[in-house]
């Protein structure tokens, strides 16, 4: 039995259906009357105007859009460059960190090794050496509790600064296509305007033409037959859809 999910879906899919027939439809009764009037030559100069506009508006907005695309690719290419020596930067601080590291433990183990020869040779009467070892190993343990240290805090460093440079890359990158997404969309919606100009513009021009009177008669009357036809199928399906719903509550 057929759940109330499926008997709506059902009836969204019916009147997309209904839907996209009569814009099909309506814009074959469009092209019709547009094929019709083309061959009229007192109208075929107004078409002529008409597509002139259209194509201009076109361009300006191929032109436009990939104006947007060039500084999107450029903002994209200038994050990208900008994340590579932002990690590169952050290779090089770590690798610093690390060798300086090393060095101040060699230098401290040096000095313990030192320290402990001279403190041997200076207790050479005493066997007992055992304090100068003691000392020796506290200052190698020290060298190398403070090595690890500094290695800990150089790669926490360069993974603070590696995320650092990945979210600032994301986000030039999202700045970058919501930029473009909205310089796009304001093309399209100039020329959408300029588009519906154009159309206005040519109606009003064919309506005060003679010659054009039956033509555009027929596409009015395919029209009203058109959108009469969707009305009532329209209804119908509301209705099958209403009947549907009453039988499955009961």
């Amino acid at each position: 039995m057929a759940t109330l999910a499926d008997i709506t879906e059902g009836h969204s899919k019916r009147i997309s259906k209904i839907t996209q027939l009569r814009d099909a439809r309506l814009q074959e009764a469009a092209a019709a009357r547009d094929h019709r009037l083309r061959a009229v030559p007192a109208a075929a100069a107004l078409y002529e105007r008409f597509d002139e506009q259209v194509a201009s508006a076109r361009s300006t907005q191929l032109a436009t859009d990939a104006k947007a695309e060039t500084a999107r690719a450029a903002t994209l290419q200038e994050t990208s460059d900008a994340r590579s020596e932002a990690l590169s930067q952050a290779h090089r601080a770590r690798r610093d960190a690390d060798v300086a590291a090393f060095e101040q433990r060699r230098i401290v183990e040096e000095a313990a090794e030192r320290e402990f020869i001279l403190a041997i040779g200076a207790a050479a009467a005493q066997p007992n050496t055992a304090a100068a070892q003691k000392k020796r190993a506290q200052k190698l343990e020290q060298a190398k509790k403070d090595f690890d240290a500094a290695l800990a805090a150089a790669q926490e460093a360069f993974r603070k600064a590696r995320d650092a440079a990945m979210i600032a890359e994301s986000k030039g990158s999202r700045d970058a296509e919501r930029a473009f997404a909205a310089a796009a969309k304001v093309s399209e919606s100039s020329a959408k305007a300029a588009r519906a100009g154009a159309e206005q513009a040519l109606a009003k021009a064919l309506a005060a033409l003679p010659p054009a009177a039956d033509a555009l008669a027929a596409w009015r009357s395919a029209t009203t037959t058109i959108v009469a036809d969707y009305k009532r199928a329209e209804n119908e399906e509301f209705e099958r859809f209403h009947q549907e719903v009453q039988t499955l509550e009961g």
